[in-house]
């Protein structure tokens, strides 16, 4: 019950710790079968990559809906999410193209193409890119959330800056260490 109430990468992270039979066992008793297929797909990934750091929950629109139907989705997905960081755009084939401002939904036309106003700076990772890295990025950039895609190029996750926190503390302390030599 406990691992059905928490975003993807927590919960991932809790059953990576498991052997893999209680994995199972737990991942069987899920009631939600998308966030079971969520978490087995996040346990793919090695923990020091930006795939092992990932949550799978984000709201996606497609870039040739317009803002009516972008508004209507976007309410549907975010039923399920406590917080909604970025609203990401992406194609057909799920290619992430930037993201999308409150803004632009807010003072555009609701039949205006999302493709018209969507923004494509976008920084990204990729899923095998380091975790000491993604944290860099986003601390390079003063990013508080990070789209993952694949190797083609497809949005799969996003990272929070929660979830790198622990990697910069953990590099801050093998810092500490080596100068102290311990």
């Amino acid at each position: 019950e406990e691992i059905d109430e928490l975003e993807s990468d927590d919960a991932a992270d809790i059953l990576s710790e498991l052997p893999d039979d209680k994995k199972e066992e737990v991942i069987s008793q899920l009631e939600d079968v998308e966030h079971a297929k969520d978490i087995v797909d996040l346990l793919r990934y090695k923990e020091d990559t930006a795939g092992g750091l990932m949550r799978k929950e984000l709201i996606a629109v497609k870039d040739n809906w317009t803002v009516m139907h972008c508004v209507k989705e976007m309410r549907r997905q975010a039923e399920a999410f406590e917080k909604v960081h970025t609203i990401y755009v992406v194609d057909e084939d799920d290619i992430l193209k930037g993201r999308l401002s409150l803004k632009s939904l807010l003072t555009t036309s609701t039949k205006t193409p999302i493709k018209e106003i969507y923004n494509p700076k976008i920084t990204s990772v990729k899923t095998d890119e380091d975790d000491e890295d993604v944290a860099n990025i986003m601390q390079k950039y003063d990013l508080i959330v990070i789209p993952v895609v694949d190797e083609m190029g497809r949005l799969v996750g996003q990272i929070t800056i929660d979830d790198v926190v622990d990697v910069i503390r953990d590099e801050a302390d093998k810092d500490y260490q080596l100068a102290a030599g311990l």
